[in-house]
């Protein structure tokens, strides 16, 4: 056995923050740590710098374990102190018990084991005969020097002859089933071991006896230099021959909690500004200005750096500029610190955001009242506040700087220790195959721990096939209250989907309460300007005269027309890029050019206004309809309003919405696509596309089934016409459907108001019938402000209409034809007005004519 040249029995008491004692506790039969902090160094709570295995053995002393042995490749079977050393000994005597100068005996480590000398065991070899594990030639304090020699400057002792891995496995084995003595048994390179050892059998056999019979008192500490359990399982199922500790680790890989496993990740603020201290103290370093520290130790803590690579920067810092300054951190950390003011004061910079803003303050005052009854003794009991966030809004409105912001605000609260963000997609979280979807999320969590968790759309889980979006949902949730203070969990995406995502697990609901769900509204037309316009500046354009006014006008316009899809501060960002790559290809490397008009792109120029048309020539293609002069009255009174707001630079003017009131067949449904085209024109309406419905598209057969309808209805025509014909059934409620036909026109009334300038709405139908839908819901009549009224088509109407679909069809009315057409169609309008159909009448006409013609040449 290899002994450390110490003579203390316990190391004094030291902590770091991320070695935390809970993991020492789960009554697992094995304790598995690995993350990308075990390769790394701690600074402990007494300023020393240590490797892990020195803060691992410090941990187990102070937590009550009277023997901590090690083992690795190269050294068997080592201790770091004397106490467990000597309680490792034959019989447990201590070494002090031996009478002074007597000759040591050395005996057997395990008392059934016999050599050729019976129990006792060679002399050990000189000094030097063999090495001393590195870093464990050390003094009472467990510090090293820099040779690896502990002060007291004694030799190492050199490990025993003929210790076999075999042998070291029984021994070890034994240590643990051993009564008595609390034990812990580490194997500081697991990967190495069972990569290498020649007792690969005689170790599976160990594992395997051991979690049968594992005393809960005792721990098996297996280190594995692995920054994730998904890596560790794989490393150990690829290596084989260990089916005990293989089926340990898969377990625990997709288990919620993960008892057994512990992650070692990076360091915190407390612990990087201890570091600080030491090399200001060994190397002599200053610092630049105290009051700058706290957020130079803030940003390194959130630049995923190690202590290792943090003391090489800070020694190098003071080989080189002597004192440490939040501009070389700067250098270090990127964009982390290039904002000077506090995450306070870029929060109240952004935008809108009155209800986020409005909920931090609340919480500081929270916060700070704790604290104030604490102090004085009063705060006995409290509830955490409720720290889990949802942000609802269209995509570039802010919300990942958001949540960027709220990790920083809440590490400035104290409420989290890093405070870093972690932006994770749905494909973080969901795997392809049963068992790795739990896994995926732990180690997304895991990396997200004292910070923030980001999910972006995250109702995508909800839309997972499987199950594994649920899976991902459950793990999430446990995680979330197994690691309440050390994780806060952030989703967003748009409001709707958002509200069914939550709305699809009570456990959801409960962990975001309503009062944390925080509305991020889109930017309006003079900020999204505001923010096309630093874009601009920040790729070095200058804009010539009249190119501003040019580019505001676009961006009103896109804002108004905008849809679901509509990204905000990323669609300024595109439009800049676009401008620039058309000023980059007509100036030709003249970058002393300003961009004008001409360098907007064609697609982008569909959004300026467009001059007023002539309202003969705008009207010219209803001269081609019979008997639509009241219609033409009212198009040409809406176009003169129109090109007089454009005269005196009063803006657009929203379309209105239309009743086309009058019988069957008096061309309705035709000037319904006509006026699309016509607003189109107009510069009323981006699109001017026609959704044609009737009662049967706009009302369900069951509860809760209507409003969708009628939603999906109205988004098919933004920035067209919904036409609704025969309107007036949606108010007739008969065989048994209740009031969903007044359910439909509800929620009609509702996205009118809310699509207001990029829908129109024309409804067709009787007068009299029409009348009694706007009575049906106060909220239509004040939105159908213009009535376009369709009368019967006179006798000689009726003849035309017929005369034109006859030369369509390649016919000519012959003599008296139209006389006796004249005649035929006032007896039936005269014998069934209801049933009347005007046009659809003459068109049936036609038919019937042609088909007696067709028999005359038969």
């Amino acid at each position: 056995m290899t002994e450390a040249a110490t003579e203390a029995s316990s190391p004094p008491v030291a902590t770091t923050e991320r070695l935390d004692p809970v993991f020492l506790h789960s009554g697992e039969p094995f304790t598995v740590l690995y993350g990308p902090g075990v390769g790394d160094l701690f600074v402990d709570s007494a300023y020393q710098v240590c490797p892990l295995e020195q803060s691992l053995w410090r941990l187990l002393r102070a937590e009550g374990f009277e023997r901590v042995v090690f083992s690795s490749l190269q050294h068997p079977l080592y201790f770091r102190d004397r106490a467990s050393r000597d309680l490792s000994r034959s019989g447990g005597a201590a070494r002090g018990t031996a009478a002074p100068g007597s000759p040591r005996r050395r005996t057997m480590r395990h008392p059934r084991l016999r050599g050729p000398l019976d129990g006792l065991l060679v002399r050990d070899f000189g000094p030097g005969s063999a090495p001393d594990p590195p870093g464990n030639r050390q003094d009472e304090t467990g510090a090293t020097d820099g040779a690896g020699r502990g002060d007291t400057g004694g030799p190492p002792a050199a490990p025993p002859a003929g210790v076999s891995d075999p042998f070291g496995v029984m021994t070890l084995a034994g240590y643990l089933r051993r009564p008595g003595q609390r034990t812990a048994v580490v194997f500081p390179h697991t990967e190495e071991i069972l990569q290498h050892t020649r007792a690969a059998r005689q170790l599976a056999d160990a594992m395997a006896a051991w979690a049968d019979h594992a005393d809960d008192r005792n721990q098996w500490i297996l280190v594995f230099r692995k920054p994730t359990l998904e890596e560790v399982a794989d490393f150990v199922r690829l290596r084989g021959g260990f089916p005990l500790l293989d089926a340990f680790v898969s377990e625990r890989r997709s288990a919620p909690g993960r008892s057994g496993t512990f992650r070692i990740g990076h360091p915190q603020a407390a612990e990087l500004e201890r570091l600080v201290h030491a090399v200001r103290l060994e190397e002599r370093m200053g610092i630049a200005d105290w009051r700058e520290l706290d957020a130079v130790v803030r940003a390194m803590a959130a630049g995923h750096g190690t202590v290792r690579s943090w003391r090489a920067r800070l020694r190098h810092v003071a080989r080189t500029e002597g004192a440490l300054s939040s501009r070389i951190v700067r250098q270090w950390v990127g964009t982390v610190t290039e904002d000077a003011r506090t995450p306070w004061e870029r929060l109240a910079a952004l935008p809108g955001l009155d209800q986020l803003k409005q909920h931090v303050d609340q919480l500081r005052a929270e916060v700070e009242a704790d604290e104030e009854l604490r102090a004085a003794g009063r705060l006995t009991a409290c509830e955490p506040p409720a720290l889990h966030l949802v942000f609802t809004g269209n995509p570039g409105t802010g919300k990942t700087t958001a949540a960027r912001l709220i990790g920083e605000i809440y590490r400035d609260l104290g409420l989290l220790s890093r405070g870093h963000l972690v932006e994770a997609s749905i494909s973080d979280l969901v795997a392809g195959y049963v068992g790795q979807t739990s896994a995926r999320t732990e180690e997304t969590v895991d990396r997200a721990l004292d910070g923030v968790l980001f999910v972006d759309e995250a109702y995508g889980l909800s839309d997972q096939r499987d199950g594994f979006g649920d899976q991902a949902v459950q793990t999430l949730l446990k995680r979330m209250e197994d690691d309440r203070g050390r994780l806060v969990v952030v989703v967003a995406g748009y409001p709707d989907k958002m509200r069914e995502f939550l709305a699809a697990n009570p456990g959801l609901e409960s962990r975001f309460p309503q009062h944390n769900v925080i509305a991020f509204p889109d930017y309006p037309p003079a900020t999204l300007h505001t923010i096309l316009l630093q874009r601009l500046a920040e790729r070095g354009l200058q804009l010539a005269p009249g190119t501003e006014d040019r580019l505001r006008e676009i961006v009103t316009e896109m804002h108004r027309t905008r849809g679901e899809n509509f990204a905000n501060a990323r669609d300024m960002r595109t439009l800049a890029d676009a401008v620039r790559k058309q000023w980059v290809h007509r100036i030709r490397r003249e970058v002393a050019e300003p961009v004008t008009p001409e360098d907007i792109p064609e697609p982008y120029r569909a959004y300026l206004p467009r001059p007023a048309p002539d309202p003969a020539d705008l009207l010219a293609g209803l001269d081609a309809y019979v008997g639509l002069g009241p219609v033409r009255e009212e198009l040409e009174n809406l176009a003169n309003r129109l090109r007089m707001r454009q005269a005196l630079n009063k803006g657009g003017l929203a379309p209105p919405h239309l009743l086309f009131t009058g019988p069957p067949g008096t061309g309705k449904t035709t000037v319904a696509r006509l006026t699309g085209r016509l607003f189109r024109e107009l510069g009323l309406l981006r699109k001017g596309h026609v959704v044609e419905a009737t009662r049967t598209d706009l009302v369900a057969g069951f509860v809760g089934q209507t409003a969708p309808l009628v939603r999906r209805a109205v988004h098919d025509a933004l920035d067209g016409v919904l036409f609704i014909d025969e309107a007036y059934s949606l108010v007739r409620d008969t065989g048994g459907q209740g009031g969903f036909g007044a359910e439909a026109i509800d929620t009609l009334v509702r996205e009118m108001e809310e699509w207001r300038g990029r829908l129109v709405v024309i409804a067709a139908g009787y007068p009299r019938d029409m009348d009694r839908l706007l009575d049906a819901n106060p909220g239509l009549r004040s939105r159908f402000t213009a009535r376009v009224p369709f009368p019967e088509y006179s006798p000689e109407d009726l003849v035309e209409i017929l005369r034109r679909m006859a030369a369509a069809e390649g016919y000519r009315l012959g003599e008296g034809v139209a006389e006796r057409a004249t005649r035929w169609l006032l007896h039936t309008r005269r014998a069934d007005p209801a049933s009347f159909g005007n046009a659809r009448t003459v068109r049936g006409l036609l038919g019937t004519m042609e088909g007696r013609m067709a028999a005359r040449f038969a």
